[in-house]
């Protein structure tokens, strides 16, 4: 250890001292793809209530959209044609997707957990380990 200090005191820069024993993985963010006919995102996030989170923003979907219909499609063919304001917008046990308060959409199901009904799972470092994808969420513009 005292040479290391008189090394470094000396004006040795650091990393010509010793081997390095830290990996470092990078990540970077997500973003989804965006196309003039579909955005495909991807589950970011699983909150609390099983509220599944999306990396589609309010902008991107709105920019993509330019007033068409469109369709939210995830896992096993489930389909959402509109954004509600509030879960209040359908009755409970429905389905919904809506933008969250940081602008994200959020798919949910009113009074109950659309992660565990519908099968859908965030990312994690586990499941990095064990795939190759997040799971994804598509919006197809008619």
């Amino acid at each position: 250890m005292g040479k290391v200090v008189t090394q470094l005191v000396n004006g040795e820069p650091i990393r010509s001292i010793g081997n390095p024993d830290v990996v470092y993985m990078e990540k970077r963010h997500l973003k989804p793809i965006l196309d003039n006919n579909i955005i495909e995102g991807q589950i970011v996030f699983i909150d609390s209530f099983e509220n599944v989170i999306v990396n589609i923003t309010r902008e991107q979907f709105e920019e993509q959209r330019q007033g068409r219909k469109f369709r939210i499609v995830f896992k096993r063919d489930e389909v959402i044609d509109r954004i509600s304001s509030s879960y209040a917008d359908v009755p409970e046990g429905e389905k919904l997707s809506l933008f969250n308060s940081a602008g994200h959409l959020e798919i949910a199901i009113n009074k109950g957990n659309a992660a565990g009904l519908f099968g859908l799972e965030g990312f994690s470092e586990k499941m990095m380990q064990s795939k190759l994808s997040y799971q994804t969420v598509k919006i197809y513009f008619e």
